[in-house]
């Protein structure tokens, strides 16, 4: 039996139900705006720029005459405009490839009414090193029906989403692009100093507003996002730039017994100064870099700088054994005498890798904060300015507020003694005090591998942390048999397949199986972990779990219960349960929940990796996963088939012979212009995988899209929004049953929902009942004891994208990503060993 042919019915999306919105019972406030286009047609044309000199022989190969600058590309297609038909019509260049009008143009080009305009001319420009002969052409492109935009709006499933995007990305751009003038513009960047956060690390924070224009339900909307840029607030030298720069580093190496900075630290400060400017008696100058050697070791002339700049300017150069700074003429100056500008900001372009903590702190402001910065920038973005009137576009100043609808948390199971207990829920929160893990492990056979000497990590304090630990597995209810396991001091690492086949066998000394090894690093190595888990993974065939010694010193105890929930649930436990009419559907109906993620950007060079997940169990707590290596960049799942088959058989296995009725699949990652393809050709390779199982058998599939790269936010007067608000009316997608969830509560800053679409829907879920599941799925992550931000699964997909660049079965320093060569023949099935296969391994 063939599988059923994609027709075009097929490929719809559900619609948005009509009562979406309907059940609310609350108001929130978001960071959008409506807006009005009053413009009846946005017409868009293709811009070609060629230097028709570039490979002149008397010229050279052209080198950057090629035009590719914005702001020379702008520069050439003004002058070409003003020397043409064009001359008296409105035209919104984007300095890239595209033009905007809101008038057709191209009628009038020409008596021949052709699609395409092409103008020859000679141009010379302060950017452009010679003149040039240019040669610009414009294509008419794409004419787009602002009726048609509305009738999407108001909910009409016939306007093709091609359609929709390729508008979106127009207006996208006009209203991206046109200048800002109620910005300061700092570098081509428009930012606003709206209540900055002021930091004593040399930098403010002020902030970026990014837009994006969403259809939603009746209306056209805009959403504003505010994004942290630290701007240098240091107004005396590049010295005191870089003492702030440094400083908690250096307080790191003194607390490290270190001596202070060595030169190499400084090609971390090198990105900062690239692009400044300094004073220079009268005028600015631009900086590109640093010196690749001390200021003591320059010369000017055969002379030192030190003694150059004493007899020519009567000036000390400062710290003679840090780097200069290069201008952009290439002359060394020391970083005590490169004066910033007064009165002027420029760009920090990066932070220390030591400083990001701090940075992301200071950024995540509190939500009445962010929620006061988005409002002012809406009300300056929405000041007339003559591009967005041209196009008939209007936007309203104040933010929108929308309906939501709030669940309430599922009943958490866990156990009190031998008997099971409601646990009290705050915030979506639980505590595990005088509570145990609903199903427990046992651990009879395991041993501890730490990498280095007895010097660094002395037998007593390994003793103490392990007691700790054992305790705190004690208290969650976790059957510890082996309470003193047998140590290996591994000093030398260069085999690391040997020493945890040791480290296995020391486990295996009782008797039984080895069941896991607890390794102890002695910092944080990618290297060293990944090869670990590799070895782990696909050779030795143990579980693993890794600490790092300064955790084993400081034995926090929140830590210990986070590593002994990780053991449990990779050992076979669970942590807690949820009450049976808190899983609709899943009780009453076998069923299996599906989730999937691609990682493009993975360790292993320019591999994409792929994880599939599914439950092999009624209540969807365990879960089996696949791990695949991708073609690079590519968004869908190959050989998708086959996994489900190999799921279908694992969920039959393990239920005592049921065959899921219903699959609820969740998809991570996937953006607009790849949503239809990956629907229709993953969706296609469920339904054969099932028949490759039964050529008769065909469950009912409900396909969820999940996005959380979105910059959509809710809020309260008071704050942040409860945990299981859920807003599906006024900025969903109208057409597409879609809606957002906020699952979780945020320690810090603006919690983020997460943005669900639902693309297939055989099960015909009411949509609350949809709704309230993948809301409570989100309360089954077991590692912690609170809701998270998406289900459980997906979590799962994210973890196993990571441990999949680890199972290739060779040295992890051996990968491209280390070794910087490109690897053409990767496996397709990315192995695992045999005595790991289907357990949660990847916890």
């Amino acid at each position: 039996m063939e599988p059923p042919p994609f027709n075009e019915e097929l490929s719809k999306y559900p619609p948005q139900p009509k009562d979406s919105g309907q059940n609310a019972d609350t108001q929130v406030q978001t960071n959008y705006s409506r807006v009005e286009l009053s413009a009846k047609h946005l017409y868009v044309y293709q811009v070609s720029i060629v230097n028709l000199d570039a490979h002149s022989s008397t010229r050279g190969q052209g080198g950057d005459q090629q035009a590719t600058d914005p702001l020379v590309r702008s520069e050439i297609f003004d002058k070409a405009r003003s020397n043409s038909v064009l001359s008296k019509k409105y035209i919104y260049f984007d300095g890239k490839d595209y033009a905007y009008s809101p008038k057709s143009l191209h009628k009038h080009w020409s008596e021949t009414s052709t699609d395409e305009l092409k103008i020859t001319f000679a141009h010379s420009s302060v950017l452009l090193e010679f003149p040039c002969q240019f040669e610009v052409k414009v294509r008419a492109l794409r004419k787009y029906d602002t009726k048609e935009l509305q009738r999407y709006c108001n909910g009409d499933t016939s306007v093709p989403d091609s359609y929709i995007q390729g508008f979106m990305y127009a207006i996208d751009a006009i209203v991206r692009s046109c200048p800002k003038p109620q910005f300061e513009d700092l570098s081509g960047r428009y930012l606003s100093n709206h209540r900055p956060v002021v930091t004593p690390w040399g930098y403010d924070i002020w902030w970026e507003y990014r837009l994006t224009m969403r259809p939603g339900q009746g209306s056209l909307f805009v959403n504003i996002g505010a994004k942290s840029v630290p701007v240098i607030n240091v107004t005396t030298d590049l010295a005191e730039l870089s003492r702030l720069f440094f400083e908690k580093k250096v307080a790191m190496l003194q607390r490290k017994n270190k001596c202070g900075l060595e030169f190499k630290d400084w090609a971390s400060f090198e990105p900062v100064v690239r692009g400044l400017q300094i004073v220079e008696g009268e005028s600015l100058v631009g900086l590109s870099g640093l010196s690749t050697m001390s200021a003591a070791q320059m010369t000017v002339d055969g002379e030192s700088l030190a003694l150059y700049y004493r007899r020519k300017f009567g000036q000390d150069i400062g710290d003679p054994s840090i780097p200069c700074a290069i201008t952009v003429d290439k002359r060394p100056i020391p970083l005590s005498l490169c004066l910033l500008p007064a009165g002027t900001r420029q760009i920090q372009a990066v932070v220390g890798a030591w400083q990001r903590d701090d940075f992301f702190k200071s950024s995540a402001i509190p939500p009445e904060h962010r929620q006061s910065v988005l409002s002012h920038g809406m009300r300056l973005l929405a000041q007339e300015s003559k591009d967005l009137k041209a196009f008939g576009i209007k936007i309203t100043p104040t933010l929108e507020n929308v309906s939501a609808r709030v669940f309430d948390p599922p009943r958490v199971i866990l156990r009190k003694h031998t008997a099971k207990t409601t646990a009290e829920m705050h915030e979506g929160r639980w505590e595990m005090a005088g509570k145990r893990v609903v199903e427990s492990s046992q651990l009879r056979s395991w041993s501890v591998l730490v990498f280095g000497h007895q010097m660094g990590m002395p037998p007593a304090l390994l003793r103490t942390f392990i007691n700790q630990y054992v305790k705190i597995c004690v208290e969650l209810g976790i059957d510890i048999q082996q309470t003193s396991p047998p140590v290996k001091y591994a000093t030398a690492w260069n085999d690391i397949e040997k020493v945890m086949a040791e480290a296995k066998q020391l486990s295996e000394s009782h008797g039984d199986r080895s069941q896991l090894v607890l390794c102890i690093l002695p910092f944080n190595s990618v290297s060293l972990y990944g090869e670990i888990k590799r070895v782990a993974m696909t050779v030795v065939g143990v579980q693993t779990q890794c600490v790092q010694s300064s955790n084993v010193r400081s034995h926090n105890p929140k830590l210990l219960t986070s590593i002994a929930l990780k053991m449990n649930v990779k050992l076979g436990g669970f942590t807690a349960d949820l009450h049976t009419d808190d899983l609709p559907g899943l009780s009453q109906i076998p069923t299996m929940i599906l989730s999937a993620d691609v990682n493009h950007t993975t360790e292993a060079g320019g591999m994409s990796v792929a994880a599939i997940l599914s439950s092999t169990d009624a209540q969807a707590r365990r879960f089996a996963g696949t791990v695949l290596q991708h073609p690079q960049r590519m968004e869908y799942i190959e050989n998708f088939d086959t996994i489900i088959r190999q799921s279908l058989r694992l969920f039959h296995q393990s239920t005592g012979g049921l065959k899921p009725q219903r699959i609820i699949y969740y998809r991570d990652g996937v953006n607009d212009a790849q949503m239809q393809a990956v629907k229709q050709i993953e969706l296609a390779a469920i339904y054969r995988g099932c028949q490759l199982v039964d050529p008769e058998y065909r469950p009912l599939v409900t396909l969820v899209l999940i996005r959380k790269r979105h910059h959509s936010r809710f809020l309260l007067d008071r704050g942040n929004c409860e945990p299981g608000t859920c807003v599906s009316g006024g900025v969903v997608s109208p057409a597409v049953f879609s809606f957002y969830l906020l699952a979780h509560r945020s320690p810090f800053g603006v919690s983020k929902p997460a943005y669900y679409l639902v693309l297939h829907d055989d099960c015909r879920f009411d949509a609350e009942e949809l709704k309230r599941l993948t809301y409570n799925l989100s309360y089954m992550y077991p590692i912690v004891t609170r809701s998270v931000t998406m289900p459980a699964s997906l979590y799962y997909a994210h973890r196993l994208t990571g441990k999949g660049r680890l199972q290739l079965n060779r040295a992890f320093n051996t990968l491209p990503y280390f070794m910087k060569t490109p690897d053409k023949e990767l496996p397709f099935l990315v192995p695992v060993h045999e005595a790991l296969r289907d357990t949660m391994y990847f916890m």
